[in-house]
C-alpha cells in the first residue's frame, strides 16, 4: 500500500482540537489514517504572524523541522528561538508551546508517532490551565541544549566532497543526515534529511516500518508497488510496511527530501532488496 499527495492539495485549515487553545494556527494533514497509514501522523503546520499554540502535552511522540520563519518554542521549562533548519523531538508527555516570533508566518513539518487519534475519538492532546508563552528567547545554541532534544541542519552543511557524501549516505551520490533518532532520544520515530545527486537511484526494496517523504527541492521518480510517480517540491509520498519501492533522481539538480520512519527500525535487516533475494534464490534453487 502507498500514497502520493501533491503540494497543490495541501490546504491549511484550523484543527478543532486546538480551536480554543491557539491563535493563527493552521494545519494540513499529509499522512494519517485516511491515507491508509496506521503508524504515521505527518502534517504541515503554520502559525500566522503573532500566532500562538498554548502549552500542551501529547500521549504520542512528536518531531518537527522548521521550513520557514521563526518561533519561540517552549519545551518544559526551557525556551528557545528557532528558525529554518532547526528541528526537535518532543517526548511523550512533554509540555511544549509555540509562538510565531518573526515578521512572517512560521511553517514546519511535523511528525507524530504513534499516530494521533482522529478528532472525536479518545483524547491524546491535553492543555495546561492558565499557562503563559514567553515572547522572547535566545537563538538555539546546539552546544547548550539544556536537556531538550533539539538540533540544526540545513543544506549549507552538506559536504562538498563526493567522498564525504558517499560515506554519509552509504551509497555513491547520496547524502544522508540523521536528525531525530534513538541517539537524539526519540523512541517512536526517526526523521532524516536525504539528498540524491542527478542520475542516482536506489533499487526496489521494502521495510518493516512505514516511511514518509516530503520533497524539499528537485524531482524524484518513485516506484511504489509497481506504479511510477514524479514528485516535486512540496509533494509527499508514503509507503506502508511491505510496500516495494525505489527512487531515482531523473532531474538535472540534486533532489532533497525529509524522510520519516515509524515505528523505529529493527536492529538488523532494515532493508530487504528484491534483487539481492532473487540472486540468493538462484543460488539456492539451482
Amino acid at each position: 500500500m502507498h500514497y502520493v499527495g501533491k503540494s497543490s492539495k495541501h490546504t491549511l485549515t484550523s484543527n478543532p482540537i486546538y480551536e480554543n487553545h491557539s491563535q493563527g494556527y493552521t494545519q494540513a494533514s499529509l499522512v494519517d489514517h485516511t491515507t491508509g497509514s496506521v503508524h504515521t501522523g505527518l502534517s504541515l503546520n503554520q502559525l500566522a504572524v503573532g500566532g500562538t499554540l498554548s502549552p500542551h502535552v501529547h500521549s504520542y511522540e512528536e518531531g518537527f523541522y522548521i521550513l520557514t520563519g521563526q518561533a519561540v518554542v517552549c519545551v518544559n521549562d526551557q525556551t528557545y528561538l528557532l528558525g529554518h533548519g532547526d528541528y526537535g523531538a518532543i517526548k511523550v508527555g512533554t509540555v511544549h508551546a509555540w509562538r510565531c516570533a518573526g515578521p512572517a508566518p512560521v511553517r514546519w513539518l511535523q511528525m507524530a508517532a504513534p499516530q494521533p487519534k482522529p478528532h472525536g475519538k479518545e483524547r491524546d492532546t491535553f492543555f495546561l490551565k492558565d499557562a503563559a508563552i514567553p515572547t522572547k528567547a535566545q537563538p538555539l545554541d546546539v552546544r547548550d541544549l539544556r536537556g531538550s532534544l533539539l538540533g540544526h541542519f540545513d543544506v549549507s552543511q552538506i559536504p562538498h566532497a563526493a567522498e564525504a557524501r558517499a560515506a554519509a549516505g552509504g551509497l555513491k551520490g547520496v547524502f544522508l543526515q540523521w536528525m531525530i533518532d534513538e541517539k537524539l532520544g526519540a523512541h517512536h520515530h526517526r526523521m532524516l534529511f536525504i539528498e540524491y545527486q542527478p542520475g542516482v537511484s536506489i533499487g526496489l526494496h521494502d521495510h518493516t516500518f512505514e516511511e514518509a517523504y516530503f520533497i524539499l527541492s528537485g524531482e524524484v521518480e518513485g516506484t511504489l508497488d509497481g506504479e511510477r510517480y514524479l514528485a516535486k517540491a512540496g509533494d509527499v509520498l508514503w509507503t506502508s510496511v511491505g510496500c516495494v519501492h525505489a527512487f531515482a533522481n531523473v532531474g538535472n539538480e540534486p533532489v532533497r527530501w525529509l524522510e520519516t520512519f515509524a515505528p523505529q527500525p529493527p536492529a538488523e535487516n532494515v532493508f530487504r532488496f528484491m534483487a539481492e533475494w532473487e540472486q540468493r534464490a538462484k543460488e539456492l534453487e539451482s
